[in-house]
């Protein structure tokens, strides 16, 4: 995209079950059925032709919708366009169809790990064997991280519905039938490098490229200028100034979108109801929050992915300044009235909102439940910081997941969970479910500032129970658990506001 943006508008698209797309019901997704999905995408946006870039999965993709609906796509530049053979789909296939299933002991996330590392080393990356090394630089463990780690907790299983449709394509059946100009090329190290061997000669229109070992940008300045040379040869008009997208999705009450600027999620949704927004805590993400509460709390929910974290594209911010940016979510959602849930940092934030809507005489939440909210001493800010959140910098062995895997596991076992004694047993049932911790652990990683998350809510001080007039507060916490400790405390504060 940063290459093609210097010639036309680049638009990128995640595919179902990918990124931040929801998956399909259907079981496998035939190539045909994406790329009808992708011409109702460009529908939607009011493009009415354009040229379009694929890699792998993409390119076949791009390819088919290109077949399918011709008048509609200029051009072509493909990045390892696969050609399976029948033989590769009965050999290679049944290893692509891996699963990820979290496990109690966060096992599947080293075997993740694992996974991929030797796929950098294999092709398939199941049969290590000297025949199938792969003839290229192994990345450095950050690189592993973002590019695969991070996109299979995305999109987990999603591969499971997709590979077969990629294998029992038939390509050399589609490059046959495009009648557009066509890119066709990868780098020598590439899986597919050998695929363009496949591909029959003598086409005028296509242009097969093969570029050096490992020189990914040689070929992305190829592929976005042989693009942008074709896109000017055929005058593409210019795409809309203000593309028209589509209201939130509500038909099953459940939907996922970008309000004010802020990523939401929102479940048993009703325009006309009382909401509760709910606000989740340090390091957390949106989605977790709503697995954690949906069951305690009746009617509309929406979540938000605070600054920083989820998948919220701003920097992190206090608790003050977050407040202050998430008021315009509520009167861009409006709605007739709403509440306010909060856990940790989400608690700081909830009350700090409600200070902030009173000072600026905005709606105020009707009440505020928070939950997991400290009164501070100077010793536990001194302490809490270096020993509540461990670094999360990559490492070669994977060895940073299963060690965040167990420092989230362990905040529900043990009030620190880093002094694990029989003091600091938590009294309650623990939430240990290998999803949810999964997702938690999946959240920790999405967020900016892991560590600066968590000083924010340790640096918070309960001031702004002194600003929220006349909201009702309820402070949840199980007796004899270390989040019950600070209640009584907290309680005299509200009393004395209500005095005040």
């Amino acid at each position: 995209m940063r290459l093609l943006a210097r010639h036309c508008t680049a638009i990128a698209v995640d595919t179902p079950g990918f990124g931040q797309s929801d998956a399909l019901p259907e079981k496998v997704w035939s190539m045909a059925a994406l790329s009808d999905l992708m011409l109702a995408f460009m529908n939607q946006l009011g493009l009415e032709t354009v040229g379009v870039c694929g890699q792998h999965t993409g390119a076949a993709m791009a390819a088919e919708l290109a077949r399918r609906h011709p008048s509609r796509v200029l051009a072509l530049a493909l990045d390892g366009i696969p050609l399976f053979n029948a033989q590769e789909c009965q050999t290679i296939l049944p290893h692509q169809l891996y699963r990820f299933v979290p496990a109690a002991d966060g096992s599947h996330l080293t075997w993740a790990w694992s996974r991929f590392r030797d796929g950098w080393m294999f092709f398939p990356w199941s049969e290590r064997h000297l025949s199938n090394r792969r003839d290229v630089d192994m990345p450095n463990a950050d690189t592993l991280h973002r590019s695969q780690i991070m996109e299979l907790l995305r999109s987990r299983e999603s591969h499971l519905h997709i590979y077969p449709g990629v294998f029992t394509w038939d390509g050399n059946a589609a490059l046959a039938a495009l009648t557009q100009p066509a890119w066709l090329g990868t780098t020598a190290d590439d899986q597919l490098f050998p695929h363009l061997e496949r591909i029959p000669a003598g086409d005028p229109r296509q242009e097969i490229r093969r570029l050096p070992h490992q020189d990914r940008e040689a070929l992305r300045m190829a592929q976005a200028d042989w693009m942008s040379s074709q896109l000017e040869a055929a005058s593409a008009p210019a795409a809309p100034a203000n593309p028209k997208m589509d209201g939130l999705p509500t038909s099953d009450g459940r939907w996922r979108a970008y309000v004010a600027g802020r990523c939401l999620s929102a479940e048993r949704w009703a325009t006309n109801k009382l909401i509760t927004v709910v606000l989740h805590g340090a390091g957390s993400a949106a989605r977790c929050e709503l697995e954690r509460c949906r069951t305690l709390i009746a009617g509309p929910l929406c979540a938000i992915d605070l600054p920083g974290h989820g998948d919220d594209t701003g920097d992190l911010m206090s608790p003050t300044a977050t407040a202050q940016a998430l008021q315009t979510v509520i009167e861009s959602l409006n709605v007739p009235s709403y509440r306010l849930w909060g856990r940790g940092l989400g608690a700081a934030v909830a009350l700090e909102w409600a200070a902030d809507a009173r000072a600026r005489e905005r709606p105020l939440p009707e009440a505020l439940t928070v939950c997991e909210l400290k009164l501070w001493t100077e010793s536990e800010r001194s302490i809490w910081p270096s020993q509540y959140t461990l670094p999360l910098t990559p490492d070669w062995d994977g060895s940073y997941l299963i060690r965040l895997w167990h420092q989230i596991r362990d905040r529900e076992l043990f009030h620190p969970w880093f002094e694990r004694t029989r003091a600091t047993i938590r009294p309650v049932e623990p939430q240990l479910d290998a999803d949810l911790l999964t997702l938690e652990v999946f959240a920790a990683l999405c967020c900016r500032d892991w560590a600066g998350s968590h000083r924010s809510w340790l640096n918070w001080r309960a001031d702004a129970l002194d600003a929220i007039g006349s909201v009702d507060v309820t402070f949840l916490a199980t007796p004899g658990d270390g989040w019950a400790r600070d209640v009584p405390a907290l309680q005299a504060l509200v009393a004395a506001r209500a005095k005040r």
